[in-house]
């Protein structure tokens, strides 16, 4: 299957670019004024598959290989049915006469498209665009059960992977939540925390090679170094599985249980840079764990704060969601998301030593690969908060990032930060839907450059984990 495991079956004939789609464009979309290779509205030339396929628009990809349902064409082009994709403003064609004087396309060329871009939206040649990039960032987009694949070297969306086992017609969503690349960059591994089940790619192909039972509301998902072994953690509100689990990345099976009886609702996880200890939190009974990696043994519990009765039974005033530590191993900032601040724990003395306000609900931290700054997303302010580590103190808050910003990753280089917004309420896309689904945007920040915003990527609905390859396994 390779690069089409993510395709959407067609049943029509094999379409050819320039015998098939050539014509149309040639007679609805690129004459003067509009897409073609001079006037280039919107940044789109239609006049060639490189000019379309490797240039895109002035707003990224306009054609997703393998999945004409979320390619920006087709929800210009289709005002016929919300099955093939949700409608955007404008519509497309604008012609005038002789042309198709801004109607919808006729049914046949409209169908052709889609068929072409469910085929792969090949060249004649059979070419598919953006098969072999290096650097992409793997993107889960929750409400859509896909996982969109981005082309860092300019920033365009090129693939939409199929995640989860259930029909959606006729079932719920899987919701593909957190995404784990390994250290090699081989294979990358989604929890579907609504389906209950972790799915193992191919981070070259895209090709699902394994999937297993892994419990209720499988959520964070950790790997050694070696990547031979993982760790997730079972995020369940009904406190039924109080309960993290280690699993074998080759035969994808359950290998240990880790539980508690205070471990409730544990979500966030990381593995210190040595290998040595599994810093988890669980967002019921608010704890840290500490857990050593070499037998699963608990070494220790501590509350986020004082105020944290020792039962387990939490205080609903703190909720610890997720764990990053500082690459030299010495402390631990944990975002706490109801008392909208940043826990700083000080792993060598095993205690907390300080806490720095954010903006409200910060979710998935992250720390630049330097370790002179912890990025932070405010879900509820949309904003990212910078933490200059050294002191300890809010450096710069960047506002107007996203539609609810969920989850931070770095490019190995620590120039750019990516931020997955979840786009539920609000947007930021440049063309919202109209009918469907609402799409999400993944915001990028020039770390270097001031911590300042400068694109945003569109993709399907609920960006939410994020991991850039080759990843650090946590």
């Amino acid at each position: 299957m390779g690069c089409d495991s993510g395709s959407t079956i067609t049943t029509g004939e094999p379409v050819s670019f320039n015998r098939d789609i050539v014509p149309i464009f040639a007679q609805n979309c690129n004459f003067p004024g509009c897409h073609n290779s001079t006037d280039k509205q919107a940044g789109i030339d239609l006049t060639s598959w490189e000019a379309l396929m490797l240039n895109g628009s002035d707003f990224g990809a306009e054609v997703i290989p393998f999945n004409a349902r979320w390619s920006h064409m087709v929800q210009h082009i289709n005002r016929r049915d919300t099955n093939i994709s949700p409608f955007l403003d404008p519509l497309m064609p604008q012609a005038l006469m002789p042309y198709s004087q801004g109607m919808p396309l006729p049914t046949d060329q409209l169908l052709k498209i889609v068929d072409w871009i469910n085929q792969g939206a090949k060249n004649d040649n059979g070419n598919v665009a953006f098969s072999n990039i290096r650097n992409k960032a793997f993107i889960t987009n929750q409400a859509s059960d896909l996982i969109a694949v981005v082309n860092l070297d300019n920033n365009r969306l090129v693939r939409l992977i199929n995640a989860g086992g259930r029909d959606n017609s006729t079932q719920p969503l899987d919701a593909p939540h957190v995404i784990t690349v390994d250290e090699q960059g081989r294979y990358f591994y989604v929890s579907l925390i609504a389906e209950g089940y972790i799915e193992k790619f191919d981070a070259v192909t895209y090709e699902k090679v394994g999937r297993m039972f892994a419990g209720l509301s499988p959520a964070h998902i950790v790997l050694s170094a070696d990547g031979t072994k993982g760790w997730y953690s079972n995020f369940d509100a009904t406190q039924t599985e109080k309960k993290i689990r280690q699993f074998d990345t080759q035969s994808m099976t359950i290998t240990q249980e880790i539980e508690e009886f205070r471990m409730k609702a544990p979500h966030g996880m990381r593995i210190t840079h040595d290998g040595s200890l599994l810093l988890m939190a669980t967002e019921v009974s608010e704890f840290l764990y500490l857990i050593n990696t070499a037998d699963n043994q608990i070494l220790d519990v501590y509350p986020v704060d004082p105020i944290v009765p020792p039962n387990g039974n939490g205080t609903n005033q703190f909720i610890p969601y997720q764990v990053s530590i500082t690459p030299d191993d010495k402390y631990a900032f944990i975002s706490c998301l109801k008392s909208n601040d940043v826990r700083v724990f000080d792993i060598v003395n095993r205690s907390f030593v300080a806490s720095i306000p954010v903006g409200l609900k910060p979710l998935a931290l992250e720390i630049t690969p330097d370790g002179r700054y912890c990025y932070v997303p405010n879900q509820s302010s949309n904003s990212v908060t910078v933490i200059d580590i050294s002191t300890r103190s809010v450096f710069k808050t960047i506002v107007n990032v996203g539609a609810q910003p969920h989850k931070i990753d770095f490019t190995a280089d620590g120039h750019y930060a990516y931020v997955t917004c979840e786009s539920t309420n609000g947007s930021f896309v440049h063309h919202p839907v109209n009918s469907g689904t609402t799409p999400g945007t993944t915001a990028v920040i020039d770390v270097w450059g001031g911590h300042i915003k400068v694109r945003d990527i569109e993709m399907a609905s609920f960006p939410a984990g994020i991991c850039i390859t080759p990843g650090l396994g946590n």
